[in-house]
């Protein structure tokens, strides 16, 4: 009997931040079942978790080692923040509602304010040290890959770590579907059907989108054609029923857009959608990797600028890019245009205004609520906030509310930040931390486990 089998590849190591939201678990299927990165490389995945939700995360692990994927090596459960080598991929998923657009003035809501948390404790933990870098500099080869799921979450990992190069971080960019999806409406076609669409955003609200000619892939454009930059042919223009003025390119830079800011404005970051978005930009990314140096992957993320063509190096941008190895480069079509020119002028002075608010208000939420307000520690009987960034990676729940149990009565004190009050419960004696809290905190507080800390419950 002749068996033919490939050779299996060396396992990658996959690192998910926030595994129990619904996109995180969809993205888990399409990876452990070869989707992403193919049917012969053995995954070891390791998910992140808080400290009070191990019990749910090895439910999900019992869970994907039953489904028996042909992809699963190992799947380990951690409340460790990582550092940059500790695995080849890193996928950070957020809780935003728009995880390209921040809401200021909804910090009270404690899924962004989790969120938030979240990601900036994880970015002010990443550090590349000097022993990390070859004589040469970064090893191409070593370098990990973080995909994220928006601007934001891009942003922050980007200027919050240490060290670390600017061309590993990535997200996936919503409009390129969103686009196709509004001009295969449009043209009653289907989304497949319509020719390569290129994107420059600073968000899903300011952006600029040119499609490559013809619109739709399979039509042939005549020398008679009436439409200005040969945009359609005549029998397509003809079975549609439209005027050609309704499909030349002053439709397409101001109707059009239109159309797409309109779709886009319903926030169509469902957890399918996220999903499917977010694996696309995974799997390109790595066949751009692993595919040799003569292969190119072109498309559209979110990234953090190198300069080129007008935009502002080091901040973050939805660009035109093409992958090649361990590299990628701005994609400069259209670059001669003028209407281009203008339109990515007015997209950077959004990309400045909103990276200068954002990155000192994640700055100075770092300050008070990771750094000087973290945790207390278990080690720490005195009730003193600890300094995150050199105590041990342990995550824990963002820390709203602690509840120290000591032997005595407790004594309540109230502590103001600028942005929520923070109530640390303490007495004096030994720490019972693994005692319900009395019966007047129960219907207001969660246990969490032995770390004696707590938080407001949902």
């Amino acid at each position: 009997m002749n068996f033919q089998c490939e050779i299996a590849n060396d396992p990658i190591k996959v690192f998910i931040v926030n595994p129990l939201i619904p996109t995180s678990q969809l993205i888990l299927l399409k990876i452990l079942s070869g989707e992403i990165f193919g049917d012969n490389t053995p995954i070891d995945l390791t998910l992140m978790v808080y400290s009070n939700e191990n019990s749910v995360a090895e439910t999900l692990k019992v869970e994907l080692e039953k489904c028996a994927f042909s992809n699963t090596n190992s799947v380990k459960i951690s409340t460790d923040l990582p550092g940059p080598k500790d695995a080849d991929i890193f996928c950070v998923m957020s809780d935003f509602e728009n995880p390209n657009y921040f809401d200021y003035e909804n910090m009270e809501n404690e899924t962004q304010f989790d969120t938030l948390y979240l990601l900036i404790k994880l970015a002010n933990h990443l550090e590349w040290t000097e022993g990390d870098l070859s004589k040469e500099g970064y090893n191409a080869k070593a370098l990990p890959i973080f995909v994220t799921d928006g601007l934001l979450a891009l942003d922050i990992l980007a200027c919050l770590s240490k060290k670390l190069p600017k061309n590993i971080f990535f997200c996936p960019s919503p409009l390129e579907a969103i686009s196709k999806f509004v001009l295969g409406d449009y043209l009653n076609v289907q989304c497949s059907a319509i020719n390569d669409v290129r994107v420059w955003a600073a968000n899903d609200k300011v952006f600029y989108i040119e499609i490559e000619k013809p619109l739709v892939i399979c039509d042939r454009i005549d020398h008679e054609s009436h439409c200005v930059s040969d945009t359609i042919s005549n029998e397509l223009l003809q079975s549609l029923k439209l005027d050609y003025t309704q499909l030349n390119t002053s439709w397409l830079r101001k109707e059009f857009l239109e159309k797409v800011a309109s779709s886009a404005a319903r926030n169509p970051y469902g957890c399918i959608y996220k999903a499917a978005e977010f694996a696309k930009s995974l799997k390109q990314i790595w066949k751009a990797r692993t595919g040799g140096s003569g292969v190119k992957v072109y498309s559209n993320m979110g990234v953090i600028s190198d300069g080129s063509i007008g935009t502002i190096e080091g901040c973050p941008y939805m660009l035109p890019i093409v992958l090649q190895g361990n590299t990628w480069k701005v994609n400069k079509c259209f670059e001669e245009s003028a209407h281009l020119k203008l339109e990515i002028k007015r997209i950077t002075n959004i990309v400045k205004e909103q990276h200068q608010k954002f990155i000192p208000y994640c700055k100075k939420f770092l300050e008070e609520n990771v750094i000087n307000l973290a945790f207390v520690p278990v080690s720490n009987l005195s009730g003193t906030t600890d300094d995150s960034s050199s105590s041990p990676s342990l995550l824990r729940k963002s820390v709203r509310f602690l509840l120290l149990k000591y032997s005595s009565v407790l004594e309540v004190e109230s502590i103001r930040t600028s942005h929520r009050h923070k109530h640390i419960l303490s007495t004096t004696g030994a720490l019972c931390s693994d005692l319900l809290p009395p019966d007047h905190f129960r219907k207001s507080c969660v246990l969490l486990p032995p770390s004696g800390e707590y938080r407001p419950a949902v």
